[in-house]
């Protein structure tokens, strides 16, 4: 089997409710933005993933990645991954495309994406994940519908100016709540963006006294209280701190993944399967489980997110549920998954996993139609002109002739 095209569709859909998301302060999102790749193979199995866009910012991509991945062995999971890891030394994240390789494999061999990588079919707990800041009242009747629904727990998210607000945000929901239905707290600091309120950093003086004073709060896990590559004041906060410490949602991968581990920074990591690719989180979920500590990763980007990181949490033991994003009003279930056939909506806190082979992502093609635009599509035919144009003829054929040996080789 080897990879045939390769197609980059921008999606863009709009929001009913503008939405304040609380990792930047003030910024009105009004639309769902991502990217969907699709790779398609001799063998006629596709493969799809997605990864978060702010804009038009992967215009460029196609360009760079198809010549790399055209003509592949789709199965090959090695060295897609090695063809990907070629194609960001320019600065590139593309793990997230990592996905459509695994979902072709899983297609091929007849069995679920998790199934294929030994997980267990037990179904998924989930809790529910707010995104904007904190307001007592509001999210209070949000953790009362949750606590009704089944969820196994709410997240909430500070994001003040002054230490003592954000205190003050989670003891008085605390207050409006029963005691012990679990609340998380994600303080979004490991990316900060000041692109409109101008929010200070939290440094190691203040997470620690944040921890303090809602150490009584019944609080599961506190989520990103320092910049993502503050291993070792993580580390230091972690020995002191009264609540579990989660973190490495949006790091770079395994190899910062690592560095918290040799520091001991984290009781829970986060990697999303969007951002560090499937073969960083295979060894980061590896990693946690061999030192007895959690994994619960980040799914708020899309739909098509949510889904890829359900196949990962099927490697877990279920102690910690998956998050699931959802801020009503604004970024719900309808909007996140717009481009699927129906909404992933859980069942008394739970999702079950899919029989299907692959990732059996319920895509609506024609919904893809509807809310994207195809910006680049290529196969082996569009590759060969390319390279004539830009190579010449003799080098073009000098170039196929080396690499059909070098195939042959392997």
């Amino acid at each position: 089997m080897k990879i045939t095209q390769v197609e980059l569709f921008h999606i863009s859909i709009p929001l009913k409710s503008t939405f304040y998301p609380s990792w930047i302060p003030g910024y009105p999102q009004t639309h769902n933005r991502f990217t969907l790749l699709r790779i398609s193979t001799d063998a006629d199995i596709s493969g799809v993933a997605a990864g978060v866009a702010f804009g038009e910012e992967r215009e460029g991509l196609g360009g760079l990645l198809a010549p790399y991945i055209l003509g592949l062995d789709p199965c090959d999971l090695d060295l897609a991954h090695q063809r990907i890891t070629e194609a960001s030394f320019l600065g590139w994240r593309n793990f997230w495309m990592e996905a459509a390789f695994y979902d072709i494999k899983a297609q091929a061999e007849d069995v679920p994406v998790w199934k294929m990588l030994g997980g267990t079919d037990k179904p998924i707990p989930v809790y529910w994940s707010t995104g904007a800041k904190c307001k007592p009242k509001h999210h209070s009747k949000i953790v009362k519908q949750a606590r009704e629904e089944g969820y196994n727990g709410v997240k909430l998210r500070v994001k003040a100016k002054t230490l003592e607000e954000d205190v003050e945000t989670i003891r008085e929901t605390r207050s409006r709540v029963d005691s012990d239905f679990p609340l998380m707290i994600d303080a979004n600091q490991g990316w900060l963006v000041t692109i409109v309120d101008r929010i200070p950093a939290w440094d190691l003086k203040r997470a620690k006294r944040f921890v303090e004073s809602v150490g009584d709060q019944n609080i599961r896990w506190l989520e990103e209280p320092l910049e993502m590559h503050a291993y070792e004041e993580y580390a230091e906060l972690r020995k002191s701190s009264p609540i579990k410490i989660a973190g490495a949602e949006l790091n770079a991968g395994w190899h910062e993944a690592r560095m918290f581990l040799h520091f001991d920074s984290l009781d829970l990591y986060q990697p999303d399967v969007t951002v560090f690719g499937f073969k960083d989180t295979l060894k980061t979920i590896k990693a946690t489980k061999e030192r007895e500590l959690g994994f619960s990763p980040h799914t708020w980007t899309n739909g098509v997110g949510l889904w890829l990181n359900l196949h990962t949490s099927a490697l877990t033991d279920r102690e910690y549920p998956l998050e699931y994003p959802h801020e009503p009003g604004s970024w719900t279930p309808e909007f996140r998954d717009g481009i699927l056939k129906s909404p992933i909506i859980p069942k008394e806190g739970y999702l079950e996993l899919p029989d299907e082979p692959g990732l059996a992502i319920p895509i609506d093609w024609d919904k893809v139609e509807k809310f994207g635009t195809k910006f680049f599509s290529m196969d082996e035919g569009d590759l060969r002109k390319k390279v004539v144009k830009e190579k010449g003829m003799i080098t073009a054929l000098k170039l196929k002739r080396r690499k059909d040996k070098e195939a042959k080789a392997i």
